[in-house]
């Protein structure tokens, strides 16, 4: 979390000069008031798995 852009900046030439050799590091870089506009949507969960004591009779 940086105060300013300019700190920012320097957080990521921090990043960049201390990168590992091998792997992803990723950088997002949003305002406090882009956070604050963030939205979730989520649904609601379905799940195929029985959880009751109903048993199922194959003949």
């Amino acid at each position: 979390m940086a105060q300013n852009s300019t700190m920012a900046d320097a957080i990521v030439e921090n990043i960049r000069k201390n990168k590992p050799a091998d792997g992803l590091v990723q950088v997002l870089k949003i305002t406090e008031k882009q956070f604050g506009k963030m939205e979730f949507i989520v649904g609601t969960k379905k799940s195929e798995i029985l959880d009751t004591d109903e048993r199922v009779v194959i003949i």
